[in-house]
């Protein structure tokens, strides 16, 4: 089940970020791969997990590899399903304080949040070949 598999992944590439206090490691290059790996394999299966099963915190972790994600499927519809996902986040129901890493209780607020992500979406629009 993707859920359970990228729960694993997003945790150890906040565990490398934590630990090593850099984003750019080697350790967290290897998470983006297999999280790559698993969300190119069955689309649907990935608009799901993006829609029912995807946490907050995880959405923006992942928002970082939008851009290779859609750079491999091509997928339109995933993109839509992206900004469908980022609809879902409220001002209401957005609880900052509840976030496991550090830097997004202190540094990704509401505002902060929605602009990182939507800029990784409208970017990873960007690859979608005509």
């Amino acid at each position: 089940m993707i859920r359970n598999r990228m729960t694993e992944i997003i945790d150890e590439r906040i565990r490398n970020c934590d630990e090593l206090g850099d984003n750019w490691d080697y350790g967290i290059n290897q998470c983006h791969e297999e999280a790559i790996t698993i969300l190119t394999q069955n689309i649907d299966e990935t608009m799901a997990y993006f829609l029912n099963d995807c946490t907050d915190e995880e959405f923006y972790w992942l928002s970082e590899i939008f851009e290779e994600i859609i750079e491999k499927t091509q997928s339109q519809k995933l993109i839509q399903t992206l900004r469908n996902r980022l609809e879902k986040v409220t001002c209401e129901t957005y609880c900052q304080q509840n976030f496991k890493t550090e830097h997004m209780q202190k540094w990704v607020d509401y505002a902060e949040y929605v602009r990182s992500v939507k800029s990784e979406i409208d970017y990873a629009e960007e690859k979608i070949e005509d």
